[in-house]
This record gives structure tokens, C-alpha cells and sequence, in this order.
């Protein structure tokens, strides 16, 4: 696995099964966190946004890096997209 120093941490990721193993007052928390999210960023005018996300130690981890790297999408650092 390549070093991971300089990544962008942008997002909060969790794994559904992890959600609904909590309490039910703690999933319903969870849920209107997410909906007021939802809400603010439609209030926004932004769109609702599908992703790709990947575990780090996945043996193709550093082939998306790569590829990340080289569209700008890692970290503060690399930001420039070369050719």
C-alpha cells in the first residue's frame, strides 16, 4: 500500500451494517443528521451526489491513488492535473 500522507480527507464514511448495529436512538439521531444534511445542501441548490469509495487496503488501493493523484483529487498538495 502506498503512504497515504497527503490525503484529502474530505468525506465521513460508514459502513451501514455499523449504523444499524447502533441503538435505535442512536440510528435515529444518525438518520436526522443525514436528512438535515440533505435538506441544507438541497436548500443549497447542490446536487445529491453518488460515490465510489474504496478500502485503503485493497490490492488495487494504489492504482486508484494513482489515478486520483493524477486528476487533482488527492490532497492540498497535488491539485495541479497533469497531462
Amino acid at each position: 500500500m502506498e503512504n497515504l500522507q497527503g490525503m484529502d480527507h474530505k468525506f465521513f464514511i460508514a459502513k451501514k451494517e455499523d449504523v444499524e448495529n447502533l441503538d435505535q436512538g442512536n440510528r435515529n439521531l444518525f438518520r436526522y443528521i443525514l436528512n438535515e444534511i440533505h435538506k441544507q445542501r438541497q436548500a443549497a441548490g447542490k446536487k445529491e451526489n453518488t460515490y465510489i469509495m474504496i478500502n485503503t487496503d485493497e490490492p488495487y488501493a494504489d492504482e486508484v491513488i494513482e489515478i486520483l493523484k493524477r486528476n487533482g483529487h488527492w490532497g492540498e498538495e497535488l491539485k495541479e492535473v497533469q497531462p
